[in-house]
């Protein structure tokens, strides 16, 4: 599939042109975000700059990358390709299946603890962990709908649309197209997608899930698939954290501790995701299936 793809640039300078605009744009969005904050942080504030950073960090660069080294930029985007029915079902049920087996990394990953002599590392970090989960909150206005339909579109719909279109849509596709292992290609696109989040007692965790999320934009032939499961992971987090800001404990907001201390319950899903995973590939890899696994 990647071979009818052609480019007018090599490997080498499309990469070089994606690091140029993407590190441009993130310049333009800090001194946006720095003119905005000037005078306080609010949380319609956070809004506008964190939709502004998904548009201009993420999409913008991954289109205009895309619009400048081929003719066929939504096919090298994998943006004109439905995922399918099956696909979709497939893929929302491994998502699910892998909630306690995500937990326990998160438990463990937020315990790891640094040697003495790093000591000042690891409280930057943290720092780091504290100011982010600080802006977070400050999406979090009160317990009204209207702020849980807020923090659904930015933190779910279009921060999780954004990212998959960059990452698995740009950054993957680029490595594949230009001939890199695609395993080896996932997991890269997978450490950087956890590495640019700076938060490192959530690093493993994230990048399993950039890896899973990886896996189905490749066998499906579709960034709309792991930008489906990427959109119900983050919809999932908003949701449970807009109903414990407003004291509305429930089951639903027990999902991140879900798995964790039963070894059995662990184990159950880390078979189900496997089965579903699989599923998935064979569902795309047979010839009857949606998309030919590339070669």
């Amino acid at each position: 599939m990647e071979g009818t793809i052609k480019f007018n640039l090599s490997p080498a300078r499309r990469a070089i042109l994606l690091i140029c605009v993407t590190v441009f744009c993130y310049i333009v969005a800090s001194i946006i975000a720095g003119f905005m904050f000037m005078k306080g942080i609010t949380a319609s504030k956070v809004c506008i700059v964190t939709v502004l950073q998904d548009v201009l960090v993420f999409i913008l660069p991954a289109v205009v990358t895309a619009v400048l080294i081929t003719r066929r930029p939504a096919d090298f985007l994998t943006i004109d390709r439905r995922p399918g029915v099956m696909n979709t079902v497939l893929t929302l049920a491994a998502l699910v299946s892998a909630i306690p087996l995500i937990n326990v990394v998160i438990q463990w990953n937020e315990t790891v603890s640094f040697p003495e002599w790093a000591s000042g590392m690891e409280q930057w970090m943290r720092q780091m962990e504290e100011s982010a989960s600080k802006t977070i909150s400050t999406l979090v206005n009160g317990d009204s709908v209207m702020s849980l339909v807020m923090l659904i579109l930015v933190v779910g719909f279009f921060a999780g649309f954004s990212e998959e279109l960059f990452f698995r849509g740009t950054v993957q596709r680029m490595m594949i197209t230009a001939r890199v292992n695609p395993h080896l290609a996932i997991w890269i696109t997978a450490f950087l997608f956890s590495a640019v989040h700076f938060q490192f007692f959530g690093f493993v965790p994230r990048m399993l899930l950039g890896a899973m999320f990886g896996y189905m934009a490749w066998w499906s032939g579709s960034v709309w698939l792991s930008a489906i499961a990427h959109i119900t992971n983050n919809c999932m987090a908003a949701v449970a954290m807009w109903m414990k800001s407003g004291g509305n404990e429930s089951g639903f907001t027990d999902i991140e501790h879900i798995g964790e201390g039963s070894i059995g319950m662990v184990c159950i899903s880390v078979v189900l995701t496997a089965m579903f995973m699989l599923m998935l590939y064979r569902n795309n890899a047979s010839p009857s299936g949606l998309f030919q696994k590339p070669e």
